[in-house]
This record gives C-alpha cells, structure tokens and sequence, in this order.
C-alpha cells in the first residue's frame, strides 16, 4: 500500500551517511541564496523555514524509493491499474498525466532509484531528448569530478574543437567510463537513456556502448566554435550534461520564449550552447520559414542528448565563476533487422 509523505519518520540528520549530509547541505545552501532577504529581515523564521523545506525534500526522496519499489513490483505482476494514485510514478503523475511532463521514465540508478524526468523534444529533422537529473545524483557527480577528475588531470583536449584555454582552471579532461566506478555507473544511465532515445525515434532496439566520456572546465573568454562529433558507429548519439552555470548566466532570459535579437552586444545567450541543423535562424520564423536552429539556456542538472552529427557551439561568457558540462559520445549498435 502505497505510504503517504507526511507518514515518514525521518532518523537524526547525525546518522545519516557523509553523502547525505553533502546533499542536505547543497539544498541549505541554494535555498538560503533564494531566500537571502528573509534571512535579513527576520533570521528567525527564514530558519524555520528551511529546516521544514529540508524535512519535506528528506521525505520526497524516501517517498520515491519506496514509490518506485513498488511501481516495480505492480508492473511485473501486471498489476499497473492497481497502482495507487498517491504513488509519485503513476501515470497520472507522469506520461501524459497532470503533472505536466512530456514523458517520463526512472532509471535505476546504482539502487537509489532516483527518478529522471526525460523529455523528448522533437524538432523538424532532428529529435533533442531532455534529462531533468535530481540534485543528489548531480552532487555526486560534481564532488567525483572535484577528487578524482581535476586531481588526475587527464588532458582530454587533443581530441576537441574547445578553446579552453583563458585561465589556468581552464580545461577539458578526461572522464573515464572504465576502470573508474562512477564513470562506469554513469555510462551505465547514458546507454539506457540512449537505448530509449533509440525507441522513442526509430521504435527500435538497440546495444548503445559508450565511446568516450570528458569534462570541460570553462571560465570567462572560454568558447567552443561550431563543431559535430563522431562515433566508432556509424550511428551515434552525443550528450551534454550542464553541472555548474555562472550566476550571470541563469540570470538571462529563455531565447525560445522571447529572443530580443543579438543586436548591440546584448549578451542574450553568453555561455548558451547553440544547435543548428539547417540555414534557417529565429528570425526566418516571421517568413513562415522553420527554424532550424536551438540556444539552449544551461540549467544545473540538465542533459540533453542528440544525434552526433548535430553542429554545436557554445558561445563565450564573462564574469566570474566556473561553467562546468559533462560530454559523452554514444555508439548505437542496433539489433533490429535490415540495420547496417
């Protein structure tokens, strides 16, 4: 029976693991950014308020271990028109529901059962799926990268367009997806999200294997012109996975929703990532003609994937702070007949 939120009983934050006092104290610190003027007006309720927001997202997160549990549990009995209403993955929570997602799937993710929200953005000739990470997941990415990536300094560069080189911290470096056991498990997510980018598209089976896996460290000046990837595969699938962003740039609006132009050195997409798969530009939209081109704004925890001949660039920012991506290429190997 699936358990209400408000029925879970929370353990000391003392005894829990170091990991989770590393996500409880990321959540702290960026809704104490969010809620800087009530924490100056009146201190005393601003923490109130945060040590209930932390109670609430401590028991979302054990909601959704045991909402997944038995969402598994149902669907192998093929019992889902049973599955209650309250259960975080019921469909009225999740495809086509009242939630509001495109579509959704969960990824078994080294047994946390962390929920991915994924959403399929398809365009005129090319599909863009969006992964919506949770912030647990991202926190443990970011702290691997921080102790073993920067520290080995595996130059990763020799391979890449990037023009990462503005600052000593500039870097691209390699993520190892063997040999490395958060870089294996993560190759593990992108192969299964790549396997449904693969159904969800062609309606196809597939074996995606990952070809490589980086990190690009950009800092102010930083760029990356207008490149594509390739794959050992003739079909392959690239990522990219936004894991810090300058405050500077979350500022920015949305160029989907209301693009100025870049006229007068605006800066409206400094530090976006630009896709194009045609000639066609925003602005062709007023002569009826389709866009064929993307900015996409960076957001902490997001990831997109594409098919790797898809042209990319990202465009310079300036100010101060760290624009951290994850980039991986994915070789699609099918397994369905009359594939090359």
């Amino acid at each position: 029976m699936t358990k209400k939120l408000e029925d879970y009983e929370l353990i000391p934050e003392s005894e829990v693991s170091d990991k989770n006092k590393t996500i409880y104290t990321k959540w702290r610190e960026k809704w104490k950014k969010a809620n800087e003027e009530l924490f100056e007006n009146d201190p005393t309720t601003a923490e109130a308020n945060l040590e209930q927001y932390i109670e609430h997202k401590r028991k979302v997160a054990l909601k959704k271990a045991d909402d997944r549990k038995e969402y598994d549990e149902h669907e192998k009995e093929g019992k889902l028109s049973e599955l209650s209403e309250d259960n975080f993955f019921h469909t009225k929570n999740t495809v086509g529901g009242n939630a509001g997602h495109d579509s959704v799937d969960v990824i078994d993710v080294e047994g946390q059962n962390a929920g991915l929200k994924i959403n399929m953005r398809p365009q005129l000739a090319v599909n863009i799926m969006k992964v919506e990470f949770p912030e647990e997941i991202l926190v443990e990415l970011n702290d691997h990268v921080d102790t073993e990536i920067i520290p080995n300094d595996t130059d990763h560069s020799k391979g890449l367009v990037g023009q990462i080189n503005r600052t000593e911290k500039s870097k691209q470096l390699t993520f190892p997806h063997e040999g490395d056991e958060v870089g294996e498990m993560f190759a593990g997510v992108l192969e299964s999200l790549a396997k449904q980018y693969v159904k969800s598209t062609l309606g196809k089976d597939c074996s995606p294997s990952v070809d490589s896996m980086w990190t690009v460290h950009s800092y102010e000046g930083d760029y990356n012109p207008l490149h594509d990837h390739g794959t050992k595969a003739a079909m392959g699938l690239s990522c990219i996975l936004y894991m810090k962003v300058p405050e500077q740039i979350q500022k920015l609006g949305n160029p989907d929703e209301e693009f100025a132009g870049l006229n007068h050195s605006s800066g409206a997409v400094d530090g976006f990532t630009y896709l194009t798969w045609g000639t066609n530009g925003h602005r062709d939209v007023n002569m009826l003609r389709p866009v064929t081109e993307e900015y996409i704004q960076p957001v902490e925890g997001m990831l997109i994937m594409f098919p790797s001949w898809l042209r990319h660039s990202v465009n310079p920012f300036f100010g101060e702070g760290e624009r951290r991506t994850f980039s991986a290429n994915i070789s699609i190997n099918p397994n369905y007949e009359g594939s090359v």
